[in-house]
């Protein structure tokens, strides 16, 4: 009997793949199987992957032609899935040696939980680790998985593969991923903690997260900069179909400036001029000058961040750096941007 499906999207992942998929395949739990979905990779990664197949009966190949984004692959995945719960898998990450024993001795203890949020590594190009292990919501102080999600607060933050899902809870409530853009977990992961009810908060790192250059992620682009905005006006949407919007505009409005705004303004100081145009341009100068920026809601950035707790290190750091990035882009734009443009250049050396 599958107790969990491992949903693992492909695109043009070669170098990365074997260690992915030894992560998996050698764990002591094997009540799993794993969906891999080559998104018409261009290089030898479906090699690999009909080696391991052919090697592996838990392995199930789905073999795309044409290439459909990862919000298609991943929806594809949940579609064949047989696991009662489900986990997301990059193809350039990997697992720790013992995730899925440690997440089934959960799933035994824990039948009515819907989510598992986990703690993971992230792995840098110069091969350090940064550790991120989540908390559990204060409920006394009105904390739950969703505003803290809004706030990237404790370890609820957007990225699906720092959750294991049951799948009869997203069948219920017919959560699914944005087909046709970047950042498609965005939405996906906010609708997940707006109708959980049941959460387990392991406090184990499971997952490591490589960081690198040649991931998508990685690479600005216009394209990434137009899907952020279509991304987080998908998130305001469904509040509003929610008819919850006005309760947490406030948690929205930080959530945008920091995580859309701030970030998109760096990806477009960074662009390469190819990919620099007139429309991106003027829609990046109405920003700057809507009252967006205005002063007031750059005080509440400031404000939020140096109300977190101290023990809170990054999402102070990432509240008080938006406010002081966006502070800069209003009041000395220029002078802002080239050192934006220097910062980045030494980072890649």
């Amino acid at each position: 009997m599958v107790s969990i499906s491992i949903i693992i999207p492909v695109f043009n992942s070669q170098s990365f793949l074997k260690k992915t998929l030894d992560s998996v395949l050698n764990q002591d739990f094997t009540h799993i199987e794993v969906i891999v979905i080559n998104d018409a990779s261009i290089d030898n990664s479906l090699r690999v992957l009909n080696s391991y197949k052919s090697k592996d009966s838990r392995v199930k190949l789905i073999n795309l032609q044409e290439n459909i984004g990862p919000g298609k692959v991943r929806n594809l995945g949940i579609a064949h899935a047989a696991g009662n719960y489900l986990l997301f898998l990059d193809s350039d990450d990997f697992l720790e040696i013992d995730t899925l024993g440690i997440l089934n001795n959960y799933i035994s203890k824990s039948t009515e939980t819907e989510i598992f949020v986990f703690g993971f590594n992230v792995c840098l190009k110069d091969k350090s680790t940064k550790t991120k292990i989540p908390s559990k919501p204060n409920l006394e102080m009105g904390e739950t998985p969703f505003s803290l999600s809004m706030l990237g607060r404790k370890g609820f933050e957007p990225f699906v593969w720092i959750y294991m899902i049951k799948k009869s809870f997203l069948l219920e409530h017919n959560i699914r991923f944005a087909e046709g853009i970047f950042f498609e977990d965005i939405q996906f992961s906010s609708q997940l903690l707006y109708h959980v009810k049941k959460v387990k908060v392991i406090r184990k790192v499971l997952y490591n997260y490589r960081r690198h250059g040649a991931s998508i992620t990685g690479k600005s682009s216009k394209q990434k900069i137009d899907d952020k905005f279509t991304a987080f006006i998908g998130i305001k949407s469904f509040l509003q179909e929610k008819g919850v919007f006005q309760q947490y505009e406030k948690l929205y409005l930080m959530r945008f400036l920091t995580l859309c705004v701030h970030t998109s303004f760096i990806e477009y100081f960074t662009l390469p001029k190819t990919e620099r145009d007139e429309q991106l341009d003027m829609y990046m100068l109405k920003i700057r000058q809507s009252k967006l920026l205005r002063k007031e809601n750059l005080l509440a950035l400031r404000n939020l961040g140096l109300s977190l707790p101290k023990e809170e290190k990054h999402a102070r750091k990432v509240y008080l750096g938006a406010y002081y990035g966006l502070n800069a882009i209003k009041n000395r734009y220029h002078m802002h941007r080239i050192m934006v443009r220097v910062l980045e250049k030494l980072n890649r050396l």
